[in-house]
């Protein structure tokens, strides 16, 4: 059984490649989803679910520390940019007549 995931793991990830250079991406995208299945049939076979889960876990967190991080960098970035605004001085220059 486990010979043939990894078999099915192997077929699928070289028609998705052939299909992304054939610029056929939904087919492609189609042969990644089945790929990602096979891995995870693959880990069930051998027991290895529960370390999928915690890579999984582990990764969501990464991604949201990302997208937190950016979205906090921008705002006070914003708010920085609209303070440095409001301190703008507006100056008329005035010509003197001798």
């Amino acid at each position: 059984m486990e010979v043939m995931l990894i078999v099915g793991l192997f077929a699928s990830s070289a028609l998705s490649l052939n299909f992304i250079v054939n610029q056929k991406y939904k087919l492609a995208g189609s042969m990644n989803i089945i790929n990602l299945c096979l891995v995870v049939a693959t880990a069930y076979q051998f027991d290895q679910v529960k370390n999928i889960v915690w890579l999984f876990g582990i990764a969501a967190g990464f991604v949201l520390v990302y997208f937190v991080v950016r979205f906090l960098l921008k705002k006070k970035k914003k708010e920085k940019q609209q303070s440095i605004e409001n301190k703008v001085v507006d100056v008329d220059v005035v010509d003197k007549e001798n």
